[in-house]
């Protein structure tokens, strides 16, 4: 049986990915938390010979406002919640990276880059919401073609894609794969983790994946292979969110990490791929605990490593291996 794929995909957001429902004032400490916690993970990643995606929005990758406005999209989505949109905030954001580290990260990503191992992927150019009511499928191939045009300013080809709030939307797959996008991350199977508006992201919802990641709700999940390049783009499917449980309770912190040490032993056993996903700014605040958390399961991975059972790939090395995942009938066709 082939090793099975470890692979770790960050959403390098800032505070383009959580504008909509947090205040700044309010987030500020964990977004500058960043700042330490990338250099950190990289730091752990090389330390351990981890490969990683890092899926970042497009507006990151400007230097300051000016060149920010040059390279909007030529259309950008009417959301019928004018909150999620980001362009009236972009009048109230600073110069450059140095008086705003909040909207900025050419520093970050050009760190990720000269790492060894690392993707810079896309995580759409404006934090894009594909489910969301009132936009469409223009919106979102100006906002992706602004994301590939930033990246290649800065010498930079992208070639995964992960959907922001993971609205993955079946019918816009051919704009990715006519724009570059090879792959992209999916989610995980069944109704808990079914692509959907903001709406229908209920209490109860948001409280059973809490509970599925502390003990096996869903059972034990690992993407299995399929043939190579059998659609693209690809889809390298989520296995698991790490949640930033460290800082808030010990004990679900230790249960996590056994529900997460058991799905790896799973992917082992079917010798599939085993995908684990968070943000930066999770780590933002109790960096030294969360990475005590996320060493605990790269010690696991390692073991598997050292008895030639599992290795760690970016999104497109699985993808270019022909490991992507299949997708099911849980996913809505309107989708």
């Amino acid at each position: 049986m082939r090793a099975a794929r470890f692979v770790i995909s960050l959403d390098l957001e800032l505070y383009w990915g959580v504008r909509d429902h947090r205040r700044l004032e309010d987030y500020r400490v964990a977004l500058l938390g960043v700042r330490r916690a990338v250099p950190a993970m990289l730091k752990l990643f090389e330390d351990y010979g981890v490969m990683a995606t890092w899926a970042t929005v497009g507006m990151l990758f400007c230097e300051h406002r000016d060149e920010l406005l040059a390279s909007l999209p030529r259309r950008i989505p009417a959301y019928r919640d004018a909150s999620l949109s980001p362009y009236p905030h972009i009048a109230s954001i600073g110069k450059d990276e140095v008086e705003d580290p909040f909207h900025y990260g050419l520093s970050l990503i050009r760190l990720i880059e000269a790492s060894p191992g690392q993707e810079i992927a896309s995580h759409t150019f404006s934090h894009y919401y594909c489910c969301e009511p009132g936009q469409d499928a223009e919106d979102f191939e100006a906002d992706l073609e602004a994301a590939v045009a930033v990246a290649a300013r800065r010498g930079m080809r992208l070639t995964s894609l992960v959907f922001p709030r993971n609205q993955v939307r079946r019918s816009y797959l051919d704009i990715c794969r006519n724009l570059g996008l090879e792959v992209y991350r999916g989610n995980p199977p069944g109704w808990l983790y079914q692509a959907h508006a903001r709406a229908r992201n209920t209490g109860v919802r948001r409280a059973a994946r809490l509970l599925d990641s502390l003990t096996p709700l869903t059972g034990a999940r690992c993407i299995s292979a399929v043939s190579p390049l059998v659609r693209q783009p690809v889809n390298v499917a989520a296995t698991r969110f790490l949640r930033p449980l460290a800082t808030r309770s010990p004990w679900l912190a230790r249960r996590q990490r056994a529900r997460i040490c058991r799905e790896i032993d799973e992917a082992v056993r079917c010798g599939g791929v085993y995908h684990l996903w968070w943000h930066p700014h999770n780590f933002g605040v109790g960096l030294e605990a969360h990475l005590s958390e996320l060493q605990y399961i790269l010690d696991h991975m390692a073991r598997w490593r050292e008895a030639g059972r599992m290795v760690t790939a970016t999104m497109a090395d699985v993808a270019r291996q022909g490991l992507g995942y299949q997708e099911g009938p849980w996913v809505s066709p309107a989708l």
